[in-house]
């Protein structure tokens, strides 16, 4: 029985694979609609990249039509593993009401889960929120210097890495 179960979840795994690369592929290829068929057949069964991938597509209309609750529903999912990405651009959502009510607490959230992965990005949305006091976040200067540090010092990386 183990052995079934071995081999199932075996197989399960390069199939994912297998829909992911082939998306990616198509997605290079400039075949996007074949490629959000292809995402979409790995998303369903549970691949995070696949998620994160797909969700962006429906939110920008690559390969399907723009659908903002079809791109919150994947990118959801992603973002509730850890996939940072997916974490800024549910921030980005919540921040602009796309498909969702305007909500900078719950954009704040997401931001903060992507920032302390290092997404620059969302250091740098946070320290705006914070500086401004948008919506329910109230101003907080000290909040918005500890962000902007941080992205302070991931262009300071940047630069040392070019000159080399």
């Amino acid at each position: 029985m183990k052995k079934v179960i071995s081999s199932i979840l075996v197989c399960g795994s390069i199939l994912y694979a297998s829909n992911f690369d082939s998306g990616m592929e198509m997605l290079n290829a400039g075949n996007e609609q074949k490629a959000s068929e292809a995402f979409f057949i790995a998303a369903k069964s549970g691949d995070l990249d696949s998620q994160m991938i797909l969700g962006e597509m429906y939110l920008d209309g690559i390969g399907v039509e723009v659908d903002h609750q079809k791109a919150f529903y994947w990118l959801s999912k992603a973002a509730i593993r850890g996939d940072v990405e997916a974490q800024y651009l549910l921030g980005f959502m919540y921040e602009n009401g796309l498909k969702v009510e305007k909500d900078m607490k719950r954009a704040t959230k997401w931001y903060t889960e992507a920032a302390l992965q290092g997404d620059v990005l969302s250091q740098y949305n946070l320290a705006f929120i914070y500086k401004e006091g948008k919506g329910e976040v109230e101003k907080d200067m000290k909040k918005a210097f500890k962000w902007l540090a941080m992205v302070q010092e991931v262009r300071e990386n940047l630069e040392y890495v070019a000159s080399k």
